[in-house]
């Protein structure tokens, strides 16, 4: 169970957190959410499809990341194999918190990072320092304070997206059957990309309007990743080869 604790260079000046493959079975998925703040570089590595849940029908982004349970194909035994990394993984054991604020503050709450005490990556003796000796942050808590940048600005800008494509009726099923070389095959439900012909024919106030919010350009960018999917099935069939 999750235990976060506000992060600070006293208490925690020694700990490190283990970043081996072998430590870091969160990785050991076969998508993640991701957030419309990462969708630029994301979609150079991974393909991104709109998820529907088949009960909220609540929308999400989603990167496929394997073709089977738990099954991460850009991951292996020297980590990940991409260039850039979704934040909800990224920030391994690490979320951010909020800081009380007054009832009558008009401010808004001050973000804070926590750390999981309790996740086995945390450690004193092996890994990536958090803090340098003197106690300044040392580029891993760096990279880390990126990613939780990225999931925090994306919940914001994700309802903008979500709003935006659902709006304008954007979103069709994705039609993708894929087969390997074994003879299986893999199907994908309650998936949806950007339908193009609708998105290429819009007027020009909602092309306006998609572009003043930042939208335009990521919606494009969703529709290039579904090319990822033939890497997908490349890493696939390669790692059936093996056994």
């Amino acid at each position: 169970m999750s235990n976060p604790t506000v992060l600070n260079n006293v208490d925690h000046k020694d700990l490190k957190v283990d970043t081996r493959p072998e430590y870091s079975q969160t990785q050991n998925v076969n998508r993640t959410l991701v957030h419309a703040t990462e969708i630029s570089e994301l979609h150079k590595e991974f393909p991104l499809v709109f998820f529907k849940h088949p009960e909220t029908g609540q929308t999400q982004l989603h990167a496929i990341l394997g073709l089977a349970k738990d099954e991460n194909l850009f991951f292996g035994k020297n980590g990940w194999t991409t260039r850039f990394v979704p934040a909800l993984l990224a920030r391994g054991p690490f979320s951010l918190g909020y800081k009380k604020t007054e009832q009558t503050s008009t401010l808004p709450a001050e973000p804070i990072i926590c750390i999981d005490l309790q996740d086995p990556r945390v450690n004193t003796e092996h890994g990536e320092d958090i803090f340098l000796q003197f106690g300044g942050e040392a580029p891993y808590l760096n990279y880390i304070m990126k990613a939780l940048r990225t999931i925090e600005q994306g919940l914001v800008f994700d309802k903008t997206l979500y709003t935006l494509v659902e709006s304008m009726d954007l979103l069709e099923p994705v039609s993708i059957q894929i087969k390997l070389s074994n003879v299986d095959e893999v199907n994908f439900s309650h998936y949806y990309t950007i339908n193009q012909e609708k998105l290429t024919q819009l007027d020009g106030e909602s092309v306006a309007k998609l572009h003043q919010y930042g939208v335009l350009s990521l919606l494009f960018f969703v529709l290039n990743s579904m090319g990822n999917f033939q890497q997908l099935i490349a890493l696939k069939n390669a790692k059936l080869a093996m056994f």
